[in-house]
């Protein structure tokens, strides 16, 4: 479904729905990289675990968490990645689609939910054990947030304006992390409405999972 091109401020909220409020002002997102972010987090509470007198602030175990975390979430287990593209270049075009159209239900529909991120992700990521353990509904805020501000942007900078796909690239380093493949610092080459090529990171990481590409945020560089 198409969205009017209006300022909004839009928030990605538990089941992967999309709540949006006139607003006027920009959010801002708290680093470059969504995680890169998530992981200075990560590392500076496991600094500040490691100081004297440090008190853990939670009674459940991680495995309690991950429990409680989803059993709040909406709807059955995510068994796949779902919405995604079967290549990378395909999701990307997509994406550049979505966005001159632009169309929010498509691009919620490519990036990876709540469910999807505590049932398949989290439970092999980075973020599940040490060093960078974090509660599962905290790193789910980690990335989240950075990514509700970054599709805010996105549509407020670019949606309904002509652009078409170019290319698509993302670092050479590809992290494996459980059967989850996951593409950072990609960039997008785009030719705009004025015919001028442009090449900038419009979203944060891909991820790969049995053949499904889904983006992890929508962290970007406006």
């Amino acid at each position: 479904m198409t969205k009017p091109h209006t300022a909004f401020l839009c928030l990605l909220i538990v089941g992967g729905a999309l709540a949006c409020k006139s607003d006027g002002r920009s959010a801002t997102a708290s680093a470059d990289s969504v995680h890169a972010d998530s992981i200075a987090r990560a590392r500076q509470d496991s600094v500040n675990r490691a100081q004297p007198g440090y008190i853990v602030d939670s009674i459940h175990t991680p495995e309690e968490d991950l429990r409680r975390f989803r059993a709040a979430l909406p709807g059955e287990s995510a068994k796949a990645l779902a919405g995604g593209s079967s290549t990378r270049e395909a999701l990307v075009r997509r994406f550049v689609t979505a966005v001159a159209a632009n169309d929010t239900t498509a691009l919620l529909s490519m990036v990876v939910g709540a469910r999807e991120f505590g049932d398949l992700y989290y439970p092999e990521s980075p973020y599940s054990h040490p060093p960078y353990q974090q509660p599962a509904g905290i790193a789910w805020r980690l990335i989240q947030d950075p990514s509700s501000a970054g599709l805010t942007k996105l549509i407020r900078r670019l949606g309904g304006q002509p652009m078409s796909f170019v290319s698509e690239k993302c670092d050479p380093k590809v992290l494996h992390e459980g059967r989850t493949t996951r593409y950072a610092g990609c960039l997008v080459r785009v030719v705009g409405a004025a015919g001028d090529t442009v090449t900038k990171r419009y979203y944060g990481s891909i991820i790969e999972r049995d053949g499904q590409f889904k983006f992890l945020s929508y962290t970007n560089d406006f």
